[in-house]
């Protein structure tokens, strides 16, 4: 169970990080107007997925 919270934690941060990445690709292309709100919202549950995972790991029944 170990691998398969480690795997999932891994993709979480990755997906993370392409959020971060294509804010950044939207603030150069198009400005500053709504599309930022997208990759921000995936970024936030992205964010709450990783903490959840951390909790979960913490629990005795996945380890």
């Amino acid at each position: 169970m170990y691998i398969a919270l480690s795997i999932m934690l891994v993709a979480a941060m990755f997906t993370l990080f392409a959020c971060g990445y294509y804010v950044g690709v939207i603030k150069e292309k198009y400005g500053k107007n709504w599309l930022h709100a997208v990759p921000i919202t995936i970024a936030i549950l992205m964010f709450n997925i990783i903490w959840a995972l951390l909790e979960m790991a913490k629990d005795s029944r996945w380890q």
